[in-house]
């Protein structure tokens, strides 16, 4: 498809779109999130190293783990569930 052909298309379904407020609504947070400049994570930079470290200590066996049925034991008795 052309460009043209495009654009003609894309104009014809907002005309369609913009008449429906949820999807207006739905149109407007696309086009923010098209238009914000890109970055390269959400996840900060401090976030990465500390699963980094954490990653490192489990290879060399300096920490150890639980298993699922550990795991959900210890939140049933925080919780009191």
């Amino acid at each position: 498809m052309r460009t043209a052909e495009l654009r003609s298309k894309l104009i014809e379904q907002f005309n369609l779109v913009i008449q429906d407020d949820s999807k207006l609504v739905a149109l407007d947070a696309i086009f923010d999130s098209m238009s914000t400049p890109e970055s390269d994570s959400f996840v900060p930079e401090a976030h990465y190293k500390i699963v980094e470290e954490r990653r490192r200590k489990w290879l060399n066996d300096k920490t150890t783990g639980l298993s699922w049925n550990e795991v959900k034991v210890q939140l049933k008795q925080k919780y009191d569930l």
